[in-house]
């Protein structure tokens, strides 16, 4: 038979917490009306203008972080990736050719064998080759050398300019990934807030996702019996009545407050939640009953 809200079994156990709570007294710290709340939530904005051309999820979706829930029109940014992609393409073909290069180095070699001809005609019979046309001759040499020097310049500024062209297509690329807004977090969507269709400016928020896995619970330690000491890093167990009776959960601190009012401490603990034919079992809003394993040894502390 049931009482109200309460089954028989979950009334006795209720009734075991208290006796427990009297003999923990001098153990183990158990912490009554604890509230359970969430850990992790985030409310994903738009983080570019434009109209919302698609909206992925509803109140209720299950969602994994990096999923795609909502896109805006990224048209405008995919031309300007192509045409930054094409500039790339012509620049890179540009840098890798070394065509003017090797040109320059063969009429080097033209241009000084042709003065080393007119100095030894010049030699063998003097007054055959001018001064003047000799003179040239030794200047389109130097100049060939000159012409090497600058087609290895081109190659180095068309080097540069396929960088640039390259940061350009990126640039393109990032303005089509920041159209597309992703779950940041594991969790469940609780609210949408745009219709797709809609325009959407930088900041505007479009879902709210809370993670339900892992949950916070709140409680406050009587300074008077136990120091920080004694429940920093502590194991943890919640217990929670349910219409299908008891429920436990694993968990850990993960926060002692330094200051102390009105004779207690306050600690959060990070509680692992569980799911029964879907559903998930611990909840945000919940009261429940929280014992700190102080007499076990302190776990490792917790990332972040």
């Amino acid at each position: 038979m049931r009482i109200g809200r309460w089954t028989v079994v979950g009334v006795a156990w209720l009734a075991a917490v208290a006796a427990g709570v009297a003999a923990a007294a001098e153990g183990e710290p158990v912490l009554d009306r604890c509230l359970v709340s969430l850990e992790e939530e985030a409310k994903v904005p738009a983080r570019e203008a434009g109209v919302l051309i698609r909206l992925a999820v509803r109140e209720g979706d299950l969602v994994s972080k990096g999923d795609v829930i909502a896109k805006i029109d990224d048209n405008q940014p995919q031309m300007e990736r192509r045409k930054a992609k094409a500039e790339h393409d012509q620049a890179l073909a540009k840098a890798e050719s070394d065509v003017d290069v090797r040109y320059s180095q063969k009429a080097q070699a033209v241009a000084g064998k042709a003065s080393e001809k007119a100095e030894q005609s010049h030699k063998s019979v003097p007054g055959s080759v001018t001064d003047v046309e000799r003179d040239r001759l030794r200047l389109e040499w130097e100049k060939s050398g000159l012409q090497i020097e600058q087609a290895q310049l081109e190659r180095r500024l068309n080097d540069l300019t396929a960088a640039s062209k390259g940061v350009e297509v990126e640039a393109a690329e990032n303005g089509i990934e920041r159209r597309l807004i992703k779950a940041p977090l594991d969790g469940v969507v609780v609210q949408v807030f745009p219709h797709q269709g809609e325009w959407m400016q930088p900041g505007d928020p479009l879902a709210r996702v809370v993670r339900t896995d892992k949950l916070r619970v709140e409680g406050f330690v009587d300074a008077s019996k136990w120091g920080p000491d004694k429940v920093r890093n502590r194991p943890v167990t919640v217990a929670v009545t349910l219409d299908d009776g008891p429920q436990e959960f694993a968990g850990r601190i993960i926060f002692v407050s330094p200051l102390v009012e009105s004779g207690d401490y306050r600690v959060f603990a990070e509680v692992e939640n569980r799911q029964a034919d879907g559903e998930w079992l611990l909840q945000a809003g919940q009261t429940v009953t929280m014992t700190i394993h102080s007499k076990q040894a302190p776990l490792p502390p917790a990332s972040r």
